[in-house]
């Protein structure tokens, strides 16, 4: 039988609370509505059931993600056990964020876990400020291909400030003749900051292509210091 729904209190307020996402005044106010209205303990009941099935799967078998403010906006980021899997300024909405995790991996739930994040987060934070040249977060790039694989490690070792050809890029993988597939691999780059494909230009000096977008690129080359009088 379907529960008529409360007047006073939404199904996504009963969700907040169940997961700690209130403040302390509202969370109290709920507490005590919720010894009052059975269809909110109900709701609440199923909602705490939920989340302790969530919580119970493995490490490897969910996604864990996280939004926070950055310059470029808000960065939602998704890792797995093995390590940062997704960074992403181009989704602001964390629900979008999170549709896009259940397309990516539909065979794991994807569990907001704040706390597993908060090193990227900090990390990140840091880079913004001019504070860290190097990230020090392990990073999962399993579901690429092993020649993109072997173009973001290379792009991995590329100095803070520095910025190489796409060209010299496939020369260090040992294929010499593989600079538009450096491109299209570059494009494919899932941690995008964490590993530092915009530290790739052309041959000619001009930018190239940024899958984030190209004013992003030369924003984070500035950042950087890296000379951004680049051509298009």
């Amino acid at each position: 039988m379907k529960r008529e729904p409360c007047r006073d209190v939404s199904e996504e307020q009963v969700l907040a609370f169940v997961i700690g996402d209130m403040d302390p005044k509202s969370s109290l106010a709920l507490a005590e509505h919720l010894g009052e209205c059975r269809r909110c303990r109900d709701q609440a009941t199923e909602y705490t059931s939920l989340l302790g099935g969530l919580q119970s799967c493995s490490a490897e078998e969910a996604i864990h993600w996280h939004q926070f403010e950055t310059p470029f906006g808000a960065m939602n980021v998704a890792a797995t056990d093995t390590g940062l899997s997704r960074v992403s300024w181009q989704q602001p909405d964390s629900e979008t964020f999170v549709r896009h995790l259940a397309s990516l991996y539909p065979e794991r739930p994807a569990i907001h876990d704040t706390e597993r994040l908060a090193q990227t987060e900090r990390q990140i934070h840091e880079y913004f400020a001019g504070e860290r040249s190097r990230f020090e977060l392990p990073v999962d790039l399993t579901r690429l291909s092993g020649f993109e694989q072997d173009v973001l490690g290379c792009v991995q070792t590329i100095p803070f400030g520095e910025v190489v050809p796409y060209s010299e890029v496939a020369r260090r993988i040992g294929s010499p003749k593989a600079a538009r597939a450096v491109g299209n691999a570059l494009n494919h780059n899932p941690v995008a900051i964490v590993v530092p494909c915009h530290r790739v230009v052309r041959a000619d000096g001009s930018l190239g292509g940024y899958g984030g977008g190209i004013s992003y690129k030369r924003r984070l080359l500035s950042l950087e210091g890296t000379p951004s009088l680049f051509s298009d």
